[in-house]
């Protein structure tokens, strides 16, 4: 099973979409990503898709570890974050932090910022792709170490 977090009006039909409000019937799941833990019926994932999302949060920390608890154990977050030097960073005014191409590295203890910042959680990940897009966004992806 595959979920698209923050769907928004980007309907995914072979993902379960989710977003805040459920403004469409497409969308099987409305709560607040800000909310310290979500509740999916014990349901776990093999893929999230979380599009410009993160930026919005309040705590991306809590984000990256909600994640982590819902993904099996070979799943996939995919995710695209505003880059710091993507000017609709800083025009949206619902942006709350911007993104680098090493701002995950924080969460993989193979990387050298995962080894010195290894202490902002225990919920750690290993990065199997990362870029940027045309905009500047972070585009990356990553697995749960579980």
């Amino acid at each position: 099973m595959k979920l698209n977090l923050g769907a928004g009006n980007d309907i995914l039909s072979e993902y379960k979409n989710h977003d805040l409000a459920k403004h469409r019937p497409e969308i099987d799941y409305s709560f607040d990503l800000n909310n310290n833990q979500w509740f999916y019926n014990n349901e776990k994932f093999d893929e999230i898709r979380a599009w410009d999302v993160i930026e919005h949060l309040n705590d991306p920390i809590n984000f990256m570890d909600n994640c982590w608890e819902i993904l099996n154990l070979n799943g996939t977050l995919k995710l695209k974050a505003c880059g710091w030097q993507n000017p609709n960073y800083w025009v949206d005014p619902s942006h709350k932090h911007a993104y680098d191409i090493l701002s995950f590295d924080y969460f993989d203890p193979d990387t050298e910022l995962g080894q010195r910042y290894n202490y902002y959680t225990n919920k750690k990940w290993k990065i199997l792709k990362k870029d940027y897009d045309r905009h500047l966004n972070i585009i990356i992806e990553m697995k749960p170490i579980k």
